[in-house]
């Protein structure tokens, strides 16, 4: 056990230098009103870095009025037990706690001489349960009442704390904390996996839009191709009729040719003709005119014959007029003869002028047609050129097929397609790694909602467990109070009872302490009910109820009696003696009067003020 040897007060409320020695047991301060008595206890909570102080707001204002600083002490044992030091990493066999306190306000702490922080200090007073701020370890002056007022459920906590089942409690938080963050991942978790199905929805219709997207695409690239080979086969096409119309015009020039051929051939016959004709017409004249010459000659003669009427002559006359006939009869025939090839000419020569219009037309005609040959050739060479590069264009696009349809309804097909691909146009691309992605994603944190909810089952079994096991405990241990409670306060005429409130809750149940004195049936202890010292008289029999299940080695009280009649104030005093003498660990008691016949006090100290500064002085009481 390990117990505080002495309490060193330098420069510390009314005290210049004082060493208090305590020893294990029970310790009785006692002392006169305003001697400085609770300066020690005050000094001992302090020095363990106890934040509240019942005298002083400031712990500035405990530093002895005109000094600047003051210091306390404890001394605690730690010499070695069983083989081990109670504090095994401080190998000494004393172990000095001390407080500096300025009258500024700043404060440090030492252990052994060492500066330390404060979590030092509470982490070596933890392995002791020794809490300052515990007024079940702690009860300063006036505290009593303030328990007795205390809310059931603070009640409750410092009984846990000090008896070692805070632990129980801090595990059913953990738990609750641990569900409640269970809670809270799997609400995250589902309010993810709500999200996952939303996302996963906008991206599987993402998704379907790519697929739609790419086979409108693979559509536009086949349109692409097709259109390519057509507007190629259509040029083809143009080609061939080009090709065919040139070589039907060479088979018309041809013709043509031959008729040009026939025409100069008739051209020349005709001409050869008219020649003849007109050689023959010539002559048909020289020969009219030789005919009316010979006529006219024969006419002379015959009118001179006549005019003579020679007899002689009349075988001439007769003779010329039958050469006359014969000659008008010739010449009738010269002149019908002419007639003749003068119609024959006429005839040829419109044969000849129409032979040569004929070949005038024939010739305009040739050259009309070699110019539409030059032209539908050079025409042709262009679209065999256009042809070649649109083979070119379409051999990028893709290898030769066979298109019947023509460029412009693949156009319009392609337009089509092209507007919705416009429509699709904000379709990211990685929607289906999204797509995919989300669907893992989903999967994953569908195992995890399963995971959260098995988890969640685990905490909460987990927590009904920590829970039963702190009521257990705690009701296993207010049984044990609660006879020793009842003993206690049979003794000033009393009987009682200790009430687990709302023990489903761990946050709202509470410690409620009944009494009744003088043969009424107990009821909750609180001001208006009992009087002060019926109230201190409980609370003291409860604390005493508790004291075996305390864990810290220290405890101490200051003035518990101030409400109490004589003989409950002895009473109570044997309590406090007989539970010291049956535990092994140390008890300070604070009282301003002394009870001189008591027995089995360890240690008494004797606090006197004189001159305005506080002294102490042992003794022991057998």
């Amino acid at each position: 056990m390990t117990v505080i040897k002495e309490i060193i007060l330098e420069n510390f409320m009314s005290y210049k230098y004082a060493r208090v020695p305590l020893k294990p047991g029970l310790n009785i301060i006692c002392g006169p009103n305003g001697a400085g008595k609770s300066s020690i206890l005050l000094g001992i909570a302090v020095a363990l870095g106890q934040s509240y102080t019942e005298r002083s707001r400031r712990l500035g204002d405990l530093v002895r009025r005109g000094e600047d600083i003051g210091r306390v002490t404890v001394v605690l044992d730690n010499t070695p037990r069983n083989g081990s030091r109670p504090i095994p990493e401080i190998k000494s066999d004393q172990i000095l706690i001390s407080r500096y306190l300025r009258t500024d306000g700043t404060y440090w702490q030492e252990i052994n001489n060492r500066t330390v922080l404060k979590g030092e200090v509470e982490r070596i007073l933890s392995r002791l349960h020794l809490n300052p701020d515990n007024m079940l370890i702690i009860m300063h002056q006036n505290m009593i009442d303030l328990f007795g007022a205390m809310d059931p459920s603070e009640r409750l906590k410092l009984v846990e704390e000090a008896v070692g089942l805070r632990g129980y409690r801090e595990k059913i938080l953990e738990a609750r904390e641990k569900l409640a963050h269970t809670l809270s991942e799997e609400e995250a978790v589902k309010s993810m996996l709500q999200r996952a199905h939303e996302t996963l929805r906008h991206w599987e219709e993402e998704y379907r839009r790519l697929l739609k997207k790419r086979e409108l695409q693979e559509q536009k690239s086949r349109l692409e191709r097709e259109y390519a080979w057509s507007k190629f086969c259509r040029k083809e096409e143009e080609a061939r009729d080009l090709q065919e119309r040139i070589e039907g015009l060479k088979r018309e020039l041809r013709e043509l040719q031959r008729t040009l051929s026939k025409v100069s051939k008739e051209e020349s016959e005709l001409k050869e003709r008219i020649e003849r004709l007109e050689f023959d017409l010539d002559s048909a004249y020289q020969k009219l005119i030789l005919s009316e010459r010979k006529t006219a000659a024969a006419e002379a003669k015959m009118k001179i014959l006549e005019r003579l009427q020679v007899p002689q002559l009349r075988g001439e006359l007769q003779r010329i007029r039958e050469e006359l006939a014969e000659g008008k009869e010739e010449k009738e025939e010269r002149r019908t003869e002419i007639v003749r090839l003068k119609e024959r000419l006429s005839k040829c020569r419109g044969s000849y002028v129409d032979c040569k219009v004929r070949y005038a037309i024939s010739e305009f005609r040739r050259g009309l047609l070699e110019d539409e040959i030059s032209s539908l050739q050079s025409d042709l060479r262009r679209v065999t050129q256009e042809m070649e590069e649109l083979r070119l264009q379409a051999e990028r696009v893709g290898p030769k097929i066979t298109v019947k349809r023509r460029p412009m309804e693949i156009l319009d097909e392609m337009k089509w397609i092209n507007a919705q691909l416009m429509s699709l146009a904000d379709v990211p691309e990685d929607a289906e790694r999204m797509y995919f992605s989300y669907q893992e994603t989903l999967r994953e944190l569908e195992e995890k909602a399963k995971e959260a909810a098995r988890n969640r089952e685990r905490a909460l079994q987990e927590l009904e467990v920590r829970k039963q096991r702190w009521r257990n405990e705690l009701e296993k241990l207010l049984k044990d109070v609660k006879t020793a409670y009842d003993r206690l306060l049979s003794r000033v005429d009393g009987k009682g009872d200790l009430v687990l409130s709302n023990p489903e809750d761990v946050e709202a149940a509470g410690l409620e302490i009944l009494v009744g004195f003088r043969g009424t049936p107990p009821t909750v202890l609180d001001a208006y009910t009992q009087s002060g010292g019926e109230r201190t008289a409980a609370l003291m029999c409860f604390l005493l109820a508790l004291q075996h299940h305390i864990k810290s080695p220290f405890r101490a009280v200051d003035e518990f009696e101030a409400h109490l009649d004589p003989r409950n104030r002895e009473e109570l005093m044997r309590g406090i003696i007989e539970t010291c003498a049956e535990g092994d660990y140390q008890y300070v008691l604070i009282t301003p009067g002394w009870l001189g016949e008591l027995e089995g006090v360890s240690n008494v100290i004797v606090v006197q003020n004189i001159g305005g500064v506080s002294e102490v002085r042992t003794g022991e009481s057998d």
